[in-house]
């Protein structure tokens, strides 16, 4: 059998001490686990009935159009109905979804370092992978992107926060560069982290993906809503796109466990608005031990820090986390937020 040349550079999505990670989950090991940016927490209480609810059905299909999903989004997004609304199995099924869209063939341009199944992605739907680095201070620049636009650019994804920087533009970089943006360039907004984004200036762009004929957003239940095991995203954007994202999309890529327990969730936004307060207090707790302890580090968004340390320092105390050098920061640590019990073992690793 001949294989397509275009994947032969790549290799399957494997992270470093796996073996470690999965007895950490396990709770065996004696090792915490804060290297996915997992929340600590599990699913809401209204998550778990409605799962409980849901368990006498798991005989039948789940509905392939999500719909009920789809109102809870829109609901929460003012503005927008559910013909706005995408799913997929997490927000990775989203991304590629939008991107099967696009014409090939053609290239996808992306900062860089930043979410490393972007190449991935790309090379399996026939599409260049183009990267554009950040600035020196760990940060999208969005006039070194609009620069390196070609006639075959087909999409630029913006990674907003940035993982694994925690880096953000603000709404109105956001829109100014849209406006820049030729208009057969589709232009994707991963927001994957956006619950924790501290900034007021940061929020709204559901609106201008809305607006757009050529924006979508793409966001996860992975994160913020202690889903990650169900494998649930979303996306917003025009009637048009969301229109033909649904027909690439798997039938019944979205499994019935991941439909109820993301609704429930979604309904409950206050608990969720909570959950991700706390986490923001956490981060900054962690950070400021960060500065006392003279490391460098970035301010982060996101559910995570990035550090200028080995990994070997936290798992000293106990912590695995993430290794920079597969993230494109050799040297480096991303560690994520965990509960105040897991924070502390990351401060009291500090010395």
């Amino acid at each position: 059998m001949r294989f397509r040349a275009e994947l032969e550079p790549l290799s399957p999505y494997n992270p470093p001490r796996a073996s470690q990670e999965a007895a950490a989950e396990r709770g065996t090991g004696g090792l915490v686990k804060l290297t996915s940016n997992e929340l600590s927490f599990g699913p809401l209480p209204e998550a778990e009935a409605a799962l409980a609810e849901a368990l006498p059905r798991a005989n039948r299909y789940p509905d392939r159009y999500a719909a009920a999903l789809r109102e809870a989004v829109a609901a929460a997004n003012p503005g927008s109905d559910v013909a706005n609304v995408l799913v997929g199995n997490g927000s990775s099924e989203v991304l590629q979804n939008l991107l099967m869209l696009v014409e090939r063939p053609g290239e996808v341009l992306f900062p860089w370092p930043t979410f490393t199944l972007y190449p991935s992605i790309a090379a399996t739907l026939g599409l260049r992978a183009r990267r554009v680095p950040l600035t020196e201070e760990h940060r999208v620049k969005p006039e070194a992107l609009l620069s390196a636009v070609t006639g075959e650019t087909r999409a630029v994804i913006l990674c907003n926060p940035n993982n694994p920087t925690g880096t953000h533009l603000t709404l109105e970089e956001v829109s100014a560069f849209a406006d820049a943006l030729p208009e057969d360039v589709l232009l994707i907004l991963d927001e994957a982290y956006q619950e924790f984004v501290a900034d007021p200036a940061y929020h709204g762009s559901h609106a201008l993906a809305l607006e757009r004929p050529n924006v979508a957003v793409a966001r996860t239940f992975s994160k913020a809503h202690g889903l990650a095991g169900f494998r649930v995203g979303y996306g917003l954007a025009s009637r048009e796109i969301a229109d033909y994202a649904e027909r690439v999309r798997f039938p019944f890529s979205v499994n019935l466990a991941a439909q109820v327990a993301a609704t429930a969730s979604m309904q409950a936004r206050e608990k969720i608005r909570a959950r991700a307060e706390f986490v923001i207090r956490e981060r900054e707790r962690v950070e400021r031990a960060f500065r006392e302890a003279g490391l460098n580090y970035v301010h982060s968004q996101g559910n995570f820090v990035l550090v200028e340390t080995s990994p070997a320092l936290f798992e000293r105390a106990g912590v695995l986390v993430r290794e920079g050098d597969p993230l494109g920061y050799p040297g480096w640590s991303r560690v994520t937020i965990g509960n105040t019990q897991e924070n502390d073992l990351v401060i009291g690793a500090l010395g």
